[in-house]
């Protein structure tokens, strides 16, 4: 996981970053030139001969892995520089393009957790080519989210994988009669891992859960049997009476979807 987080300070991602790195309380640090007019907080260290490429050489070497920020509309000088100098050190780099159109920022950050996770990273340097207001709440915001899914640990990058791998929940003793019934039996047994993951989706991202929490419901809720009680349910609080068992199966994750977003969604400050 993420125990400190090096940037130059300057507005931007970087300032973004250290913000972050001093809220949620990790270690931080990095360099700056003598002359830059840096927060006092961030504890940066001025080089008093020093130059931009070589602050970026610095942090780039002191780091586990670098991470930048872009606005996306082409590939700027820093980020190519970052590009090199972390195949020169042989280092990891991961790039994120802001805005993610119809993907959440939540997506952002479960990326970058898995990426963090998957590199072994704790020493994180962070840099990026915007500095409107929105662009570093942004990354503030997706930052903050990514340290916490990445000390949440493994698996975040294919939600509910472990439905799939050893059925490590348990199939219940009588299939639920009601929809309340299936989504209490779905919020007791899930990890918090995964109803996070749930929570953060956006609901264009639901289909993904068909062939993990779908195939569940329909193995385990007896929604395909001649007189399920559950499906009755689901066609009344949908207002769909000809639905369908197969859809049912979607009634119930939008459901269980929408309860999680109240209690287990990660609030991305701005």
């Amino acid at each position: 996981m993420i125990e400190k987080i090096i940037a130059d300070g300057q507005p931007g991602a970087g300032a973004a970053a250290l913000d972050i790195a001093i809220k949620v309380g990790l270690a931080h640090g990095g360099w700056c030139l003598e002359s830059d007019a840096i927060d006092a907080r961030f504890a940066l260290t001025p080089l008093v001969d020093g130059t931009a490429a070589l602050i970026l050489e610095k942090a780039v070497g002191a780091a586990d892995g670098s991470l930048y920020f872009t606005t996306g509309l082409k590939n700027t000088i820093a980020e190519e520089a970052i590009r090199k100098a972390a195949h020169r050190l042989g280092k990891p780099h991961f790039v994120v393009a802001l805005p993610h159109g119809h993907i959440s920022a939540f997506t952002a950050s479960r990326e970058i957790a898995e990426w963090v996770v998957e590199q072994r990273i704790k020493t994180l340097h962070v840099d990026g080519d915007g500095r409107s207001a929105d662009f570093c709440a942004k990354v503030g915001g997706i930052l903050e989210a990514a340290f916490f899914l990445a000390m949440m640990g493994t698996g975040i990058s294919s939600p509910l994988a472990s439905m799939i791998e050893n059925e490590r929940i348990p199939m219940p003793i009588v299939p639920p009669r009601t929809l309340d019934a299936a989504l209490d039996h779905l919020e007791r047994t899930l990890s918090l891992k995964d109803k996070t993951t749930i929570a953060n989706m956006v609901a264009s991202e639901l289909v993904s859960l068909h062939f993990t929490l779908g195939d569940y419901i329909n193995r385990h809720f007896g929604l395909h049997s001649g007189d399920s009680e559950l499906l009755t349910d689901c066609q009344r609080r949908s207002g769909r009476w000809t639905l369908a068992p197969e859809d049912a199966v979607a009634v119930i994750v939008r459901f269980l979807w929408e309860r999680f977003r109240e209690n287990y969604r990660i609030r991305i400050i701005k």
